[in-house]
């Protein structure tokens, strides 16, 4: 009996505290005051692409941006510099929100502490996944400069499947 009760409360701490991480992610649901589904209007030193600052947009990654903040030196992740956070946008609404660093290694790290272990790897691509939000860091030594961390809002098409399986998860377990 004794071994039961540490082992469900083991698994109990462990999952409060890796929920805690989760939490923290979808209660900041975007980059620092930036928050996924607000208006782009609401965010000043943003510049709508445009024929003048296309050069801004030509990294590939970021060709679906509509909107760029071009960082300064005191704009940082721990102690790499932010080069530019880009927006993408549908009807002036925020989806997604892209930030490119410098590469430094430390910007992982300092995610892994604020969010918790990734749900997900694909090669050098971490994905840290809620209900509401997915946070991604990738970036390596020859086809992406700097690393881009990206913050997207989980579609609705994602929402429903994942309640439906959340459903079903529930329905088997109470077969048993």
């Amino acid at each position: 009996m004794k071994t039961f009760i540490t082992v469900t409360l083991f698994v109990f701490f462990t999952n409060l505290s890796f929920g805690q991480d989760y939490i923290f992610l979808d209660s900041k649901y975007g980059f620092r005051n930036i928050k996924l589904e607000t208006s782009v209007n609401n965010y000043l030193v943003f510049e709508l692409k445009n024929e003048s600052n296309k050069d801004l947009f030509k990294l590939s990654m970021n060709q679906k941006s509509t909107h760029v903040y071009k960082g300064n030196e005191n704009d940082k992740i721990n102690s790499a510099r932010i080069l530019f956070i880009y927006l993408i946008t549908e009807n002036d609404i925020i989806t997604e929100i892209r930030v490119v660093t410098e590469k430094v290694l430390n910007v992982y790290s300092t995610l892994k502490r604020a969010y918790g272990k990734p749900t997900d790897e694909q090669g050098t691509k971490f994905i840290w996944r809620t209900n509401k939000i997915e946070c991604s860091i990738e970036g390596d030594n020859t086809q992406i400069p700097g690393y881009h961390i990206s913050y997207k809002m989980i579609s609705k098409e994602r929402k429903q499947i994942s309640e439906l399986r959340e459903k079903l998860k529930t329905e088997a377990q109470s077969e048993l």
